[in-house]
C-alpha cells in the first residue's frame, strides 16, 4: 500500500541533489576508476533506500521513535549544512567530501544515518538492510573520492 506521507523521507534527503544536477561542481579531478563493489552497493542502496519509504507508514508511538526521529533530523541539518557549505563557497568538488563538525565525508554518512534511523520510524527491516547497502557503497567511495580530491 501506498503511503504518501512516507515520500517526505527520500524528497528531503534528494532535494539539494536537485540543485547540485543544474550547478555542477568546480575544479572537479578527471574520472576515476571506480570500485565494481561500491558503484553496484551504492546503486542498489539508493533505489532501496528511494522506492521503499512509500510503501511504510510512519509510527511515532515509542521513545524509541521519537530518539530515532530526533537523530533522523539532526542527520538531515548535518547533510543540509554541508550542502549549504558547498553551495555558499562557490560548489568547489572538494567541499562535497571535506569533514564537517569532525564528520568524515558528511555527505555520505549522513543520508546512510538518516534512512537507518526512518527504518525504524517506518518498522522495516528491509529499509535497513537497504540503508546498510549504500552505506556499504557510498560511504567508501566518498572516502576515495575525498583522497582523490585532497
Amino acid at each position: 500500500m501506498f503511503h504518501p506521507m512516507s515520500l517526505l523521507i527520500p524528497l528531503m534527503i534528494l532535494l539539494p541533489n536537485l540543485l547540485f544536477f543544474r550547478l555542477e561542481p568546480r575544479n572537479m579531478p578527471g574520472e576515476a576508476v571506480r570500485n565494481v563493489f561500491f558503484t553496484g552497493a551504492e546503486f542498489i542502496g539508493r533505489i532501496g533506500v528511494i522506492i521503499l519509504p512509500l510503501f511504510y507508514s510512519l509510527h511515532m508511538q515509542s521513545v524509541f521513535e521519537v530518539l530515532a526521529l530526533t537523530l533522523m533530523l539532526l542527520s538531515l541539518g548535518i547533510y543540509y549544512s554541508g550542502w549549504a557549505k558547498y553551495f555558499k563557497n562557490g560548489r568547489p568538488y572538494r567541499l562535497l567530501y571535506t569533514s564537517l563538525m569532525g564528520i568524515p565525508v558528511p555527505l555520505a554518512v549522513s543520508p546512510v544515518l538518516y534512512f537507518l534511523c526512518a527504518s525504524v520510524l517506518l518498522h522495516s527491516s528491509c529499509l535497513l538492510i537497504f540503508s546498510l547497502i549504500l552505506g556499504a557503497g557510498h560511504i567508501p567511495a566518498s572516502l576515495v573520492e575525498y583522497k582523490r580530491s585532497a
